[in-house]
Formats: C-alpha cells, sequence, structure tokens
C-alpha cells in the first residue's frame, strides 16, 4: 500500500478513535478533552501531534499522529484522489464523494434545525438531520454542571452526561454545521430540555 494511503488510514483511525473510544469515555467536566479532540481532528495549522490528554484514554489508540487528522483526509480526498488519473464518478459514489450535483448551501442562512428526546436510559439525545454537510459542532450549557463543546459526524448525538441521582437541570444545546471540514453557516437558536438525574 502506497505511503500516503497508509498515513491517511492512520488519520482516519485517528478520528475514529477520537470520536468513539476517548468521547465515549469522558466525563461531562472535562472541557479540556474535547478541545484535544478538535486539535486532533481539525488544527493542523497549530502544530503538535494528538495527544488524548485528562484521563487514562481508553485502550486500542493507534499510533499518533500531527494534529489536524480529519482535515488531511478531506484534503486528501479532494486533491489526491479526485485529481488522480484513475478516478471516475462510480469511484466517487463508492467513497460517497460524488453524486447529483447540489448548490452549495447558502452561509448566510444555513442554521441546523434539531430536536431533543430522551433516550431509553435517560440520557439526552440530539436528533439532527445531516443532508449535505459533514456533520455538526454541539455546545452545551449544563448549568452548574458547566459548558461542553462536541462534534458529531453522525445523526444522532446522545449527551454522555447525566445531573446527580435525584436532582434535575435544565440543559440547554445549539448546533453549527461542519461542511467540508469546516464551521459553517449560522449558529442554531439554543433549546431547552429539562434532564432528571438517574
Amino acid at each position: 500500500m502506497p505511503a500516503d494511503v497508509t498515513a491517511r488510514l492512520l488519520d482516519v483511525d485517528n478520528a475514529i478513535y477520537g470520536l468513539d473510544k476517548y468521547r465515549g469515555a469522558l466525563a461531562s467536566s472535562s472541557n479540556s478533552c474535547y478541545e484535544c479532540i478538535d486539535a486532533a481532528l481539525y488544527d493542523s495549522a497549530g502544530g503538535g501531534n494528538v495527544m488524548w490528554t485528562g484521563f487514562t484514554a481508553p485502550a486500542g489508540a493507534p499510533a499518533t499522529v500531527a494534529n489536524g487528522c480529519l482535515t488531511r483526509v478531506f484534503t486528501y480526498i479532494a486533491n489526491t484522489i479526485k485529481t488522480a488519473a484513475g478516478y471516475t464518478m462510480m469511484i466517487g459514489e463508492d467513497l460517497g464523494v460524488e453524486g447529483s450535483v447540489q448548490a452549495a448551501p447558502d452561509p448566510a442562512t444555513t442554521v441546523p434545525e434539531f430536536d431533543l428526546r430522551i433516550t431509553s436510559g435517560g440520557k439526552l439525545e440530539v436528533v439532527w438531520t445531516k443532508g449535505v454537510f459533514d456533520g455538526v459542532k454541539l455546545e452545551f450549557d449544563l448549568g452548574a454542571g458547566g459548558m461542553k463543546t462536541d462534534i458529531d459526524l453522525r445523526p444522532n448525538y446522545t449527551l454522555n452526561w447525566q445531573p446527580a441521582a435525584g436532582t434535575a437541570s435544565t440543559v440547554k444545546v445549539l448546533l453549527r454545521y461542519l461542511y467540508k471540514g469546516e464551521e459553517f453557516g449560522q449558529w442554531s437558536d439554543w433549546k431547552s430540555y429539562t434532564l432528571a438525574g438517574a
């Protein structure tokens, strides 16, 4: 396998690990850990390598790469795969990067629509529509639980936080789309949901 493909696969492994195992193990108060995920995925300009910090990270972390792993994957698809001599629309369709041509969204009017609901486990679920977008950036105001920032590339998002048993907290949520590896459009209005501790 060519070295550039091996490097992008390692980037993908880091992105999946950060969004799945590492994020899933975080406590709500770990804002620096969420910043770590954001840097790992998007901060190619900031320098440094991916560091899963703040607590003992779950087993299975892939080999370390430079920050900005998801940005590199998107750039590789756009600048290398789609410009390769053997590239066809069929290959692009298989990769999910080609399809019917859609007009680019208008950043001045694009705002995520979403709903909030409770899961069977008593956690808050953010129900959002992906459309042509890569994902969403989420901001949470957990009241006494502090603030939390996260991203989600696949609907729907389950908040890995609950108030203490026997208490309730009003959680506020707002979203902004991610498009072509960057934050895009306008932030939504805040939506609120009162969450009871189990």
